[in-house]
């Protein structure tokens, strides 16, 4: 029995975005109706104009505002369409989902924008986190189900936020390519990601390019501010760049929330069957096979450890072998279940 799913997400490249578009395609697959509403809009004026909010909403520490004006524009059309399924990813579009909808709610809870602030290296009001979680652990309450991208990030929350007997965990996926990266010497060491956020940890970025023998190529939207000196090489028109390299790097800071957390980058990686080194303080790091968990002090050596073919290879294999684990078509598999159980 097909069923009408409305997706509330962000349209930007990035996790959340990458959800947004693997709930669509999974569901499409089901034979559901999929209607997509993402933030910013499709429009320049849409996107110049939702941009400028929320750049806004956080320099002013305005969430509330924002979160709430964006509930009442999407209850509206959520009523008039009578959805059967409504999923939101990530809190700032998903504060609908804490009013009466007449239909299953599902928030993707792909980070916490509490933790997140909280954690910066700014100066943070108080006060404005607070109120900030509330909003969150609001949704969580007044959601039917809560997914989570990793078990980590479920058990952080759990310990740290709040504990529901409404939560899930899809596994974060990936689309496994046929065409593989190939062995190349000297290798070569790619950064591809955002890296606006304090939580990529650019000082550590620009700690392993000074230190690293091998060549470190970064991709980005941002241009990272030349204190960095890093090998820059702009946005990134698609992830085939990766073809280019033998490593993919993942960096972030070392605060309890990313400690617990999870991070899409690795598994982006690891579907071109590019071994993947990230850091040992994360707890991902060492739950995927083909990715090798290094700090500051070990990074080198771990790369002259793997530059020789037979364990490249080896690493490489296993980089694939997992992808195809978690490719998107197994892991979103329970949520037709969860979906199908609301009619």
């Amino acid at each position: 029995m097909y069923l009408k799913v409305l997706i509330v997400g962000v349209s930007k490249v990035g996790g959340g975005s990458e959800r947004v578009t693997a709930y669509k395609n999974f569901l499409l697959s089901k034979n559901h109706i999929v209607h997509l509403i993402q933030f910013p809009g499709e429009s320049y004026s849409e996107r110049l104009w939702d941009n400028y909010r929320r750049v806004f909403a956080r320099l002013k520490g305005h969430e509330k505002r924002y979160m709430t004006q964006i509930a009442d524009k999407l209850e509206t059309k959520i009523k008039k369409e009578a959805y059967d399924v409504v999923i939101g990813v990530e809190s700032p579009w998903s504060y609908v989902l804490t009013r009466e909808l007449r239909c299953l709610k599902i928030f993707s809870c792909e980070s916490m924008e509490t933790d997140e602030l909280y954690f910066s290296n700014k100066t943070v009001d108080m006060d404005r986190v607070r109120c900030l979680k509330e909003m969150e652990v609001e949704i969580m309450k007044k959601s039917d189900c809560v997914v989570f991208p990793w078990g980590t990030t479920e058990n952080y929350v759990r310990r740290y936020v709040w504990n529901g007997n409404n939560f899930v965990t899809l596994k974060y996926g990936c689309y496994p390519k046929n065409k593989l990266v190939s062995y190349f010497f000297p290798f070569s060491v790619v950064s591809l990601g955002d890296l606006w956020g304090h939580w990529t940890n650019k000082e550590l970025l620009s700690q392993l390019t000074r230190m690293s023998p091998y060549n470190i190529d970064v991709y980005g939207r941002y241009r990272p501010p030349k204190r960095y000196h890093l090998n820059y090489r702009g946005f990134a028109p698609t992830t085939d760049v990766l073809y280019n390299y033998q490593f993919g790097l993942n960096t972030v800071t070392k605060d309890p929330f990313r400690r617990g957390h999870f991070s899409s980058r690795p598994l982006g990686y690891l579907a071109y069957g590019l071994p993947v080194f990230s850091p040992d303080w994360m707890q991902l790091s060492h739950e995927l096979r083909g990715c090798v968990p290094y700090n500051e002090d070990n990074f080198v050596d771990l790369i002259d450890k793997y530059s020789e073919k037979d364990d490249w290879e080896k690493l490489s294999k296993d980089a694939i072998d997992q992808a195809r684990e978690l490719d998107w078509k197994k892991t979103l598999e329970p949520l037709d279940g969860i979906i199908n159980e609301s009619k």
